[in-house]
């Protein structure tokens, strides 16, 4: 179903649920700026989890955020409806979901928002006042596409035309922040940084084995005589010191000492990047920084990076893409990407954006 018309007229205070993982987060961002092309006078309030809060930060198509802690200020049925109290005063005049949770709904339902907007799906559709029929695959492709399908599809935006990039930028001050930061590190002046990011939140299925990442990294410091600086959250820090010990040279690990903006800072000075399907992959492609994406278990055409600077290197099995966080036989998309393959394909984007 596609609705025609709009159900909105002229908000003037919109309330956007937004996803909770920083990949998903990131490809969601057209949708954002479509929505505020369409409504350039209305308040936008992003509500968000902690985690994903710092990438809406001096976004142009947000007024303000709302973060959602349920680990915290919002834990459990008291701090919930804390929550719902708080979003009832605001009097939003409606909510779009991009999160497609059940919970998502209810939430919106109990806030008493006049006109909530999301996908039918995860039985929520009783709660919704616009319940957009979920698209199939092969109509919006690429995940990006999913969330501005859902602003088209309640008729809030024409047809979405194709996307050729997604942008973040960053303040002058975080550039400037992250320069003097390297400089403390010992990395001073300009340097030739390579960033590995070995993690995947979602699970081992999309991670490329760490030997193969410690031994690429030995060979890109040799060919291009590189730094390298190793990213990850707090939890894949044991992931980054493995890597290093297979080294036979010293990479600067950084996994688990940034916020989300200074790694954003600290990838953007980086001329090359190699990553798992993941957030901060998604998070390089959008900040214009050369990368090598490894995809295995998960399908590059529904979540590859949107960047014309972005490379991608798989492995094609029977059985992949299959979407599961953990393998349960031998590993073989991800075993049959050799480090030599992702060595040849960094060094020729290397080449072919310095030629540029």
């Amino acid at each position: 179903m596609i609705v025609q018309k709009s159900c909105l007229d002229k908000p003037q205070k919109i309330l956007v649920r937004a996803t909770n993982w920083i990949g998903d987060a990131v490809m969601s961002l057209s949708a954002l700026e479509a929505l505020r092309s369409r409504f350039p006078e209305a308040e936008i309030v992003v509500l968000s989890k902690p985690w994903v809060s710092e990438l809406y930060w001096r976004n142009s198509a947000v007024t303000r955020q709302i973060v959602y802690d349920p680990t915290a200020e919002h834990a459990g049925a008291r701090g919930f409806w804390k929550l719902v109290q708080q979003l009832r005063a605001e009097h939003f005049d409606a909510a779009i979901l991009l999160q497609n949770a059940f919970h998502a709904a209810w939430m919106a339902w109990l806030a008493r928002i006049p006109v909530r907007i999301g996908y039918g799906s995860d039985g929520r559709s009783s709660l919704l006042t616009e319940a957009v029929h979920p698209p199939p695959l092969e109509v919006y492709g690429h995940q990006a596409y999913y969330y501005l399908e859902l602003l088209f599809r309640a008729g809030l935006i024409e047809k979405p035309k194709t996307l050729t990039e997604i942008r973040i930028r960053l303040e002058r001050g975080e550039a400037t922040w992250a320069a003097k930061h390297l400089d403390a590190l010992g990395l001073r002046g300009p340097r030739f940084l390579v960033g590995l990011n070995p993690g995947a939140s979602f699970g081992a299925a999309k991670r490329w084995l760490p030997e193969r990442f410690a031994d690429l990294a030995d060979r890109l410091i040799g060919a291009l005589h590189a730094d390298v600086l190793i990213f990850g959250s707090r939890e894949e820090r044991p992931l980054a010191e493995m890597i290093a010990s297979e080294m036979d040279h010293t990479p600067l690990i950084l996994a688990g000492e940034t916020t989300l903006r200074q790694f954003m800072a600290l990838l953007a000075h980086c001329r090359l990047v190699v990553t798992n399907d993941s957030g901060p992959m998604h998070l390089a492609a959008a900040l214009g920084v050369p990368l090598v994406a490894i995809f295995g278990s998960t399908d590059e055409r529904t979540t590859g990076p949107v960047s014309s600077h972005a490379r991608l290197v798989n492995q094609h099995v029977s059985c992949s893409p299959c979407g599961l966080r953990e393998c349960p036989i031998d590993f073989r998309c991800m075993t049959g990407v050799s480090v030599a393959e992702v060595y040849r394909v960094a060094l020729e984007l290397v080449k072919e954006v310095s030629l540029k």
